[in-house]
């Protein structure tokens, strides 16, 4: 199954979804006597029985009915409300390198979204990947008309994008909700233009939040089982006030349509996003200079700690924000301005939005010690460039190995690590993995950089050595590696 985007390549035919109602009641399963090797006949044993329909009486009934009809009459209300803001947008290009990418991941060219009016002076909302490419942006309103797109101001790390048309008269704009006030379990809609199947709804109910797919920088998506297709990348989501609550942007598709998971932007983080675009042209985010990950249950158990409760600090950036407010490698980050904080993406989101030059209270736990910090964010600076085609230099005269854990190290060429975006100046690296061993098992692989050893820092091959030989093998250790993936503590058991 793969992360798909949900930008329409193609038109096939629509599916048509009923809503259905039963119910249950519990019961106990007379007992059964027993022949040769059944169960002792004596076990009692639940099973759930649909009472027959004869059994509910006319008040009940209609009971039911009305319910089913308010839920209907919810729907209707909702679509004719939102659909006048619903937009098709159409990326007309005729060049054969358009990067785009299809929900089988395959090039496409041109291609069909959704979109939804924010503002009746003509600004629209999409997706990043719907508009993305040197194609003309056309844009068809609900009641047909037909727009060229006058500007088009996109940011990749959140799949968010804007674009307004001139000129245009009469538009609906869609009313804005709260994303932080939306829980999993509520009804929600998804409208858009799935297959090119224009003005369609599905209805569903938000099944997760805080999701993070891989599909761009900064994540913090809404899940939903309301389907979503090919062609509805850029349509809202809405509740069941009719206000927009996200921005559909992927599927989780085995077959490029709706499996029942789908993803959309919160529209709180798609809604700032939106404004530092049309305020500044691009969007300012703000940062502390950290890495970090969240808490497993192996690492809660080595800090003695709860699993997903605080996110560990795996790298602090020198003269970094977080560096000049004391912030260390190993400290467990509890709190960022009042908010509890478990989900690195949701960190992530916190963090980018703050004011820059604004002091907020960082909360953390060092060493079963609960401390307060002030940190200052600054702006975030661009990332460096990454050179991924060149390998570790493997070929060591100085080796060392460690058998019991299943990993063979020596040193490594920091100018190296540095061209290939790897922030390490000291360690040893990886060269070869045990298969089936301690270290294999616990997700370490060739390349890495073993940058500490139950705090300790490793400053070359000799020292991890004469660390390796102080250490009880017989108790878990705790390692923190470095790649171009990122810093990221590992714990390898006894």
């Amino acid at each position: 199954m793969k992360i798909a985007r949900s930008t329409r390549t193609g038109c096939i035919a629509c599916m048509v979804t009923a809503l259905l109602l039963s119910t249950v009641t519990i019961g106990h399963a007379s007992t059964v006597p027993e022949t040769g090797n059944t169960k002792n006949s004596h076990t009692p044993e639940v099973s759930f029985i649909a009472p027959p329909l004869t059994s509910l009486t006319d008040s009940e009934t209609q009971t039911a009915i009305q319910s089913a009809k308010n839920l209907s009459q919810a729907f209707r209300h909702i679509s004719n409300q939102l659909l006048p803001s619903v937009v098709a947008i159409e990326n007309r290009t005729d060049n054969m390198r358009n990067t785009r990418q299809s929900p089988n991941g395959m090039p496409s060219q041109g291609g069909v979204g959704s979109g939804v009016i924010i503002d009746s002076s003509g600004w629209i909302m999409t997706n990043n990947h719907v508009v993305a490419g040197a194609g003309s942006i056309i844009v068809r309103l609900h009641d047909g008309r037909e727009f060229m797109a006058e500007q088009v101001m996109t940011d990749p790390k959140t799949d968010i994008a804007i674009v307004r048309i001139p000129n245009a008269k009469n538009l609906t704009a869609a009313k804005i909700g709260n994303s932080n006030g939306a829980y999993v379990g509520e009804w929600v809609l998804a409208l858009g233009q799935p297959f090119g199947l224009e003005s369609t709804v599905t209805a569903g109910i938000i099944s997760a939040k805080g999701r993070g797919i891989g599909l761009s920088d900064s994540e913090n998506h809404i899940q939903t089982d309301a389907a979503i297709n090919p062609g509805n990348s850029g349509g809202p989501m809405v509740n069941l006030d009719g206000e927009v609550i996200g921005i559909n942007t992927a599927i989780s598709s085995s077959s490029g349509g709706s499996d029942g998971v789908g993803f959309a932007v919160p529209i709180n983080l798609a809604n700032w996003v939106a404004n530092q675009l049309i305020d500044h042209g691009t969007v300012q985010r703000a940062f502390l200079g950290i890495g970090i990950q969240p808490i497993t249950q192996k690492l809660a158990d080595y800090f003695n700690v709860p699993p997903k409760q605080g996110l560990l600090v795996t790298h602090v950036l020198s003269q970094s924000p977080a560096a000049q407010a004391g912030v260390r490698t190993g400290d467990i980050l509890l709190e960022f301005a009042g908010a509890r904080v478990s989900a690195p993406n949701e960190f992530q989101t916190h963090v980018e939005r703050a004011v820059v030059g604004e002091s907020y209270k960082l909360v953390i736990n060092r060493n079963g010690t609960r401390q307060n910090l002030d940190c200052v964010p600054q702006s975030q600076p661009n990332r460096p460039s990454e050179d991924t085609g060149k390998m570790m230099n493997t070929s060591h005269s100085n080796r060392s190995s460690s058998g019991r854990l299943g990993v063979r190290v020596g040193d490594f060429d920091a100018a190296v690590a540095r061209k290939m975006g790897i922030d390490a100046t000291q360690g040893v690296v990886i060269l070869a993995i045990e298969p089936g061993s301690h270290a294999h098992r616990a997700g370490l692989v060739p390349g890495m950089i073993l940058a500490q050893v139950n705090h300790n820092e490793i400053e070359s091959l000799s020292q991890f050595n004469q660390l390796m030989s102080e250490m009880d093998l017989d108790e878990s250790l705790l390692f923190l590696t470095k790649s171009q993936n990122g810093a990221r503590f590992v714990v390898i058991e006894s």
